[in-house]
Formats: structure tokens, sequence, C-alpha cells
């Protein structure tokens, strides 16, 4: 289930407290902790979600779990979600943090894939191309998908960048089909 608007609004307000102290990169860290924590651990999720368990013990438990690995201020966000009953939203508010975080610092996160390993060289073209098109730092992730029949297929957010020979045939096949109907 989604809480988006939930995780906007708590995820703005933790984001514009973190600016106002001057710890934006520290609550990121946090906020990627406690996401990785959650997306991972199903035991965690039930855990969250279970309503039979008091909040006092969720905040708790969420205390010894995450007071080693992130700042006091993430814990009394946590402890604040907890005591508004949105513990069942934190993997979506943690979320949507690092996403604001993203866009505010002007960083855009680009996933990249290709047939084969790319050079250092065709990595840094690819790279620089799309902080140009996007007018963003990237941050890019390349990835080797043997189903992508050259050049590469890249993804920022929900948006696609086909650049792969398949997709240029298709395109052409396109074109052509509609050359011919339009000849009878």
């Amino acid at each position: 289930m989604s809480y988006r608007k939930v995780a906007i609004r708590y995820a703005t307000s933790f984001l514009e407290s973190s600016i106002e102290k001057n710890n934006l990169d520290r609550a990121a860290d946090d906020m990627q902790v406690v996401f990785t924590a959650i997306k991972s651990s199903s035991l965690l999720r039930r855990f969250l979600e279970n309503p039979v368990v008091k909040s006092e013990q969720k905040k708790s438990v969420l205390k010894k779990i995450f007071e080693k690995h992130v700042s006091p201020d993430t814990i009394k966000f946590i402890e604040f979600v907890v005591d508004k009953n949105r513990e069942i939203a934190l993997k979506d508010i943690a979320e949507k943090f690092l996403e604001l975080k993203d866009e505010y610092s002007g960083i855009a996160r680009i996933e990249i894939k290709s047939a084969f390993e790319l050079s250092g060289e065709q990595k840094k073209m690819i790279a620089q191309r799309f902080e140009s098109i996007l007018n963003k730092k990237i941050v890019a992730v390349f990835l080797v998908d043997e189903k992508v029949i050259g050049g590469f297929v890249a993804k920022v957010k929900d948006t696609v960048y086909d650049a792969s020979i398949a997709h240029q045939l298709e395109l052409l096949r396109q074109q052509l089909l509609k050359g011919s109907l339009s000849l009878n």
C-alpha cells in the first residue's frame, strides 16, 4: 500500500528541518539506512504494520535498531512519526525524503543498461550528455542487460531514454509501415 500523501508531508517537513539545522547530508544518510532496513526486512515491516503492538514498544524497538546508525535528530523524527501513528508509512517517508533531497540538491539518479560493460570513457560521455539534457548533476548506475541489443537504455524516474538498436529498428519498421499504408 502506498502512503504517498503522508510521505510527502512528513518527508518535506524533515527535509526543511534538516536544511534549517544544516545537517541535510547526515539526514539523507540516515534516511537511506532507515529505507534500506525497512525495505530489506519483512519482519520489521510486519512489526511496524502490527496494530496490536503499542506505540511505546515500537518507538523502543526502533530506537534500539537505529540509535547506533542514525543521528539523534533522526531518532526524534522516527519517534514523532510513531507518535502520529504513521509508522506504517516510514519506508515511504524515507524514500520520498531521499527523492526530495536529490531534487533540492540538483541531482538526478539515472540507471543505464547496455548489452555489455561500457568503458570508463563511454560512461563519462553518457553521464555528461545527460547532465546537459537534464541540467542536473548525474548519479549514474550502469548495468549490463543482455536483452538490450546495441546502444543503451537509460531511466530517470519514470522517463525512459531508449537509444538501443532494437528501438531504432522498431521506429524504422513503424515508419515503413506508415509509408506503405499511405502508398495504397
